[in-house]
């Protein structure tokens, strides 16, 4: 194995912002009590109603799609707890500290979409929202000035404080007035409004396709330095690589363990730095798998959260591995519960050859138990379209394939697996950056992608319900751990010659990459 030396330190990308993507989408149990009567609030126009970004087809009155939609802007009337105004409901931020709070009842936020969409689902996200029910009605207006309620006394699960998705009537509307009736009397915020976002699902209607805007992304925000290993670069002692090199000791691939990658591993041909100091993996089509039942080969970091402790056992219900939100307390230490994986990260490339479903398809992110995975996300895109999807898969434990689409079409075939169309607008593409988001709390797991850094918009939403599908992790006996790099999914391409000479190959490179868990 050589070193690379490489060269350019600071660069600055500009990639594609998209205001649309397409994703799949749920409903939110409706019969919980309401703790607080609502009231009927005045219906305010919002102030100095913008010119529409297109100008209105009353003729066109459907459209495809499942669609998050740009929040152009919000007005709100009520008054705001200081530090938690409005604008904070649509920053595309979930955390705690960037909520709209309110102490009115009837607290009211109206949204701008720019256009007339066909509304299709909204999502909410409450502060403390695993404590407490909130209630809302939702009322949309074409002209800003009229408006119609299409959701009355509306009802928070209760159970979580991620992005909750609700199903309404298609419905024409360019603006979208939220009303808040507050929380029941967990923590004292009796009828106390705390809303980290609000999402709006939908589909265009006066534009046949979105434009795409762009963003520039500063890669010196990362401080990485092309000249050295990737261990140090990134914090890599929480981590083991795999890769399609094969270990002469036993044939299978080569493993770097935390303390190799920490000391500054390097593989010329599956992970280096690139010029611009991000962490390279190549998968190529030929070369060695991690064991005799697994059929593709990969570049892969597996989380060792023993940091080089080699006294704790990789495998197991122990400290080098972590339980799901949902699961019993195993009564034994265990590295963490539940659990944030963050990357970001371009595709440099993907296979170009093999059978429909193997072709440009590769794991760039997974939750990995013992035996099963209660997600892998996925990547794909075909040699002749510009943009791929992005989807996941959740594996019943011990049972077959769950299949959810987050970025693309949301039909599927008889086999409960995605289908791809020709080409997707909103899709993305080779070379383009991006960031994904795995959040495991509770029995759920939600997928967030950004256009751009982990500051950029959200784009695209997911989730899994694991005690809704009775998914079966809810056991002592299960443990997890991330895992994220190049994780190919063909094996049908072009493997090259007898020693693997011009194999094809996937390639993936990360700017960021966090694995945090929280305490048992």
């Amino acid at each position: 194995m050589v070193k690379i030396k490489l060269v350019s330190k600071v660069a600055i990308v500009t990639i594609c912002l998209s205001t649309l993507f397409s994703c799949g989408g749920g409903s939110v149990r409706d019969d919980a009590v309401l703790p607080v009567a609502p009231v009927t609030p005045p219906v305010i126009p919002p102030t100095g109603i913008a010119d529409p970004i297109f100008p209105p087809n009353n003729s066109v009155t459907n459209c495809n799609g499942l669609d998050f939609i740009e929040r152009i802007s919000v007005e709100s009337d009520s008054v705001a707890t200081s530090g938690f105004e409005a604008s904070k409901a649509i920053d595309n931020d979930l955390t705690n500290e960037s909520r709209w709070q309110s102490s009115e009842n009837g607290a009211e936020l109206t949204i701008d979409l720019g256009y007339r969409h066909l509304l299709k689902e909204i999502g909410t996200a409450w502060y403390m929202g695993d404590a407490q029910i909130s209630t809302f009605d939702l009322f949309v207006s074409e002209d800003g000035i009229d408006y119609t309620r299409i959701l009355t006394n509306q009802s928070s699960s209760g159970t979580t404080d991620a992005l909750e998705r609700f199903e309404v009537s298609n419905t024409i509307t360019r603006f979208v007035r939220f009303v808040s009736f507050g929380a029941n009397d967990a923590a004292n915020m009796l009828g106390e409004t705390a809303l980290k976002e609000l999402a709006v699902f939908a589909c265009p209607l006066d534009v046949d396709v979105v434009p795409l805007q762009t963003q520039t992304v500063d890669l010196a925000q990362y401080q990485l330095d092309p000249n050295v290993a990737p261990g140090e670069n990134f914090d890599l002692l929480t981590w083991a690589l795999d890769t399609p090199r094969t270990d002469p000791s036993d044939g299978f691939s080569l493993r770097a363990s935390e303390r190799d990658l920490d000391q500054g591993f390097e593989d010329d041909d599956h992970f280096y730095t690139a010029s611009d100091g991000a962490m390279v993996f190549r998968s190529t089509i030929f070369g060695a798998k991690t064991s005799a039942n697994t059929s593709f080969t990969r570049s892969e970091l597996r989380e060792m959260l023993r940091r080089g402790n080699t006294s704790i056992s990789t495998q197991g219900v122990n400290q080098n591995n972590w339980i799901l939100g949902y699961q019993p307390n195993p009564g034994r230490p265990v590295g963490g519960r539940g659990g944030s994986l963050k990357a970001t990260l371009r595709i440099d490339k993907v296979t170009l050859d093999g059978s429909q479903s193997h072709t440009g398809r590769l794991i760039v992110g997974q939750i990995h138990a013992g035996s099963d995975e209660p997600i892998r996300l996925y990547y794909k895109k075909f040699p002749n379209n510009e943009r791929g999807y992005i989807y996941f898969a959740h594996e019943l434990n011990g049972g077959e394939d769950i299949w959810k689409m987050v970025l693309g079409p949301t039909h599927s075939n008889t086999d409960n697996q995605p289908i791809f169309t020709a080409n997707i607008d909103q899709g993305i593409a080779l070379e383009e950056i991006f960031s994904y988001e795995i959040e495991q709390q509770g029995a759920r797991i939600d997928v967030f992608i950004r256009r751009g850094d982990l500051n950029g918009p959200i784009i695209a939403h997911q989730f899994i319900d694991m005690e809704a599908e009775n998914s079966g992790y809810d056991q002592t006996s299960v443990w997890n751990y991330f895992k994220a790099g190049a994780y190919s999914q063909n094996n049908t391409g072009d493997s090259g010659d007898a020693n693997g000479v011009g194999s094809d190959y996937d390639q993936v490179r990360f700017y960021y990459l966090s694995n945090t868990h929280g305490e048992q």
